[in-house]
């Protein structure tokens, strides 16, 4: 047995590809190809669906009477009607839990452990609020 391949040609006589990668195909014997569904095209990605915005919040970093720790305080629930200590804190609890540190609700403000404002103020955007301050 032979262990030589047969050589392809590309001296010139085929059309180029270089230009038209695809030209090629046109001319293939598509005969012998099992027959499929034609599927169109995906469609093109609209631009996402902003979320209602809820107001504005601002973030300022703290160290402040707290032994040289860092924290970030969102502040700004007292101008947004509706926001009590319970909408505080179950918002407090889901960046808690989105960013992995600690935090409490003081007052109207929300008190997030370390110095991450940039991760705070992207996932409070991603909830629909302005923010300002900090980042």
């Amino acid at each position: 047995m032979s262990s030589r391949k047969e050589k392809i040609n590309t001296t010139g006589s085929t059309p180029s590809l270089a230009f038209h990668a695809f030209e090629a195909l046109a001319s293939l014997d598509t005969s012998a190809l099992p027959p499929g569904e034609v599927r169109p095209l995906p469609a093109s990605k609209t631009a996402p669906v902003d979320k209602p915005k809820k107001g504005r919040l601002i973030l300022r970093r703290e160290k402040k009477d707290r032994g040289g720790k860092t924290v970030v305080v969102v502040y700004g629930f007292d101008q947004l009607p509706g926001w009590g200590f319970d909408k505080m804190d179950t918002l407090c609890r889901e960046i808690r839990k989105k960013i992995g540190c600690g935090g409490t609700v003081e007052g109207k403000e929300i008190m997030i452990q370390g110095d991450q404002p940039a991760r705070v103020a992207e996932y409070l955007e991603a909830q629909g609020f302005r923010i300002d301050g900090v980042r």
